[in-house]
Parts: structure tokens; C-alpha cells; sequence
């Protein structure tokens, strides 16, 4: 079995970009292919903070993307950037379930094209239940810290990657030596990925 390991960010268009392709390879590979969501924040902060310059110009940049287009998608310019820890480590349960890209999926859709604030735990609840969490078993996992030392971790191992940016992908066979995988910065098309994948 094919495993791609992403690293993401919720305030990050191209992050979103890469998890609606990824969506469709998943499909695509039928069974075959594993998605492990691992979590990196770009920008944290605490509260809610203007985007900066640099964000909009980044943000302007990926509204040219062809996939925009492909999929329908209105973006919202985003007022607001804010704390995504709570939804990362969300993501990261949701993995144990099977349900990792169809969360992140989720909660980018309501960032992006709703403008809510991914940081309130009552919208990341209830977009879990939404796509079919067990929100008992989230909330306890988020109330034992577990969660919060697998993120940090995952943020670690993303620097000692040498990943320049978001998103950023580890691509392999499941059951092989990590070093193995093949690093991949930058958002990539299917056809990209597709290219690849082994056949």
C-alpha cells in the first residue's frame, strides 16, 4: 500500500488545494492508498490577528490556481487569521479513524468558503460530527494532552526534514523504513501526482 504523509495548514490556500487532490487520488487508488495527516502551523497566534501583506499577495497569487475554476470554489479573502492548533490536533485524531482528509477537507471548506473561525471548539465539534467523528472519544483525546505532544512532534519532524514550506508530503510504500519516502515540497496537481506514484 501506497502512504502519503501531509503536512498542512489550515490558513494555507495551497494546503487546501493539495487536500482536494489528494481526495480525489484516494479515490482514485480504491483501498491502495493510505493519507496520514500531520500537523504544522504556519503562523500561530493567539486569538485572531489581520493577515499580513504577505498573506494576502500569497493568497492573491493562489486564487489563479486552475483548480479554483475546476472546483467551483468562491473563495472568501480571509479577514483573519487565527489559533488552527485545536482543528490540527482534531485532524490528527481523526486519523485513528479513517476520517483525517474528509475532516481537513471540512474544515477548510468552512475557512475558506465560510468564513467561520476554525480556532472556536463548538465549530471544530461539530464539523467532526459532521463528517462522522466520535466526538467523546475526540474530546478526551484532546483532554489528555496526548494529541498536543504528537502535534509538536510532527512540527519537529518537519524541520528535520528540511521542509521549505506548506504543504509538504512524504511519499512511499506503508510498511517500508521512513528514509525511504520520497520528500515533496509544494502544492501538487493530480497529474503531478499521478506521475509520481508507482503505477
Amino acid at each position: 500500500m501506497i502512504q502519503i504523509q501531509i503536512w498542512a495548514d489550515f490558513e494555507c490556500p495551497y494546503s487546501y488545494f493539495q487536500t482536494i487532490v489528494l481526495e480525489k487520488l484516494q479515490a482514485k487508488y480504491q483501498g491502495r492508498l493510505e493519507i496520514v495527516w500531520r500537523a504544522f502551523e504556519l503562523t500561530p497566534v493567539e486569538g485572531q490577528v489581520t493577515p499580513s501583506q504577505s498573506y494576502k499577495d500569497n493568497f492573491e497569487a493562489a486564487k489563479s490556481e486552475p483548480i479554483i475554476l475546476k472546483e467551483g470554489l468562491e473563495f472568501l479573502v480571509p479577514t483573519f487569521l487565527t489559533y488552527t492548533w485545536l482543528a490540527q490536533e482534531s485532524v490528527y485524531f481523526a486519523n485513528s479513524q479513517g476520517l483525517s482528509l474528509k475532516l481537513a477537507r471540512a474544515l477548510f471548506d468552512a475557512f475558506f468558503l465560510g468564513g467561520l473561525d476554525i480556532s472556536s471548539e463548538e465549530v471544530v465539534m461539530k464539523i467532526a460530527s459532521q463528517v462522522g467523528l466520535d466526538i467523546q472519544q475526540l474530546r478526551q483525546a484532546l483532554d489528555n494532552g496526548k494529541l498536543t505532544k504528537q502535534v509538536m512532534a510532527d512540527e519537529q519532524e518537519f524541520k528535520t526534514y528540511g521542509f521549505q514550506g506548506l504543504p509538504a508530503m512524504l511519499i512511499g510504500e506503508k510498511n517500508f523504513s521512513p528514509r525511504s519516502f520520497m520528500p515533496i515540497t509544494g502544492y501538487k496537481t493530480l497529474e503531478e501526482l499521478l506521475e509520481i506514484l508507482p503505477k
